[in-house]
């Protein structure tokens, strides 16, 4: 005996989950317009049952359609949305720090700081770039946003724990080498995490590890350590890597992972390909 089953008696879980499956599948055709209702629909089903959606696939659903306005122009329209999911992400954080097992507080804390970073990046699209404040270069010597004027400046963070940043250098270094002609500098930038308000044994280990790193890669371009977390937290940059891309100008027009994001290589290219 066949039984169908109705839309009502599906879980709200399993159909916002299902419209984010096809909403990554649409993208991945190319069709956008059909990715964003998709999951322009889904966060509407999820914000009605705000309890009945697993917290996880709430915050996939917002960075999800967050990249798809970006790739679309939509920038307002997803600063908007992050900072609407942002708030609820805080919200869920908040509780789950006072009643949740350590997992849960763990997940929600860093559910609430992705759609938080991603939120302060999305803000700064098509803004002025913050100007950096370095307190120590390891190579390069003193640089900053404001000298580069009339240059394209990617700008990358990193720690040396992160491994996704140990693989990026390479692939900096050879993007700087190529495109260094066209008028590319590039600046890593890290700061201290292990030795961080340690002593001053601490930090001078630290820093050994830092440039050990650079000099295993042979990095000639600038790498600088900041004071303290808060220029991370000015570029949304707290997940590593982040990298923002900011033209001739100074106008930031990328933010975000960097590397194999479709995004961020068409938005570099286009800063190289404009003169100055």
């Amino acid at each position: 005996m066949n039984v169908e089953v109705s839309a009502e008696s599906v879980r709200p879980q399993d159909r916002v989950a299902a419209l984010l499956g096809r909403a990554l599948e649409s993208r991945q055709s190319g069709k956008l317009d059909e990715a964003t209702a998709q999951l322009e629909q889904a966060l509407a089903e999820a914000r009605t049952t705000p309890y009945e959606i697993e917290f996880q696939t709430r915050i996939q659903l917002a960075m999800s359609l967050a990249d798809v306005y970006q790739s679309v122009g939509q920038i307002q329209k997803a600063c908007e949305m992050l900072v609407e999911e942002s708030a609820f992400a805080e919200k869920i954080s908040q509780v789950m720090q006072a009643t949740g097992t350590p997992p849960q507080k763990r997940a929600a804390t860093s559910g609430y700081l992705q759609v938080r970073d991603r939120s302060t990046q999305m803000s700064l699209l098509g803004q002025e770039a913050p100007e950096i404040s370095v307190k120590e270069w390891i190579t390069g010597g003193p640089a900053s946003l404001a000298h580069f004027r009339g240059q394209v400046v990617l700008l990358e963070f990193w720690a040396t724990w992160c491994k996704p940043c140990q693989e990026m250098f390479p692939k900096l270094k050879k993007l700087h080498e190529a495109e260094r002609s066209q008028g590319l500098e590039v600046i890593a930038l890290t700061r201290h995490y292990m030795a961080y308000r340690g002593p001053a044994e601490s930090m001078i280990a630290e820093r050994q590890l830092m440039l050990g790193m650079v000099t295993e890669h042979g990095v000639i371009f600038h790498v600088g350590i900041a004071e303290d977390e808060r220029l991370q937290g000015i570029y949304g940059a707290n997940g590593l890597p982040t990298v923002v891309v900011i033209d001739r100008e100074g106008i930031v027009r990328y933010a975000g992972p960097g590397e194999d994001d479709p995004t961020f290589n068409k938005a570099l290219q286009q800063c190289l390909e404009r003169s100055a």
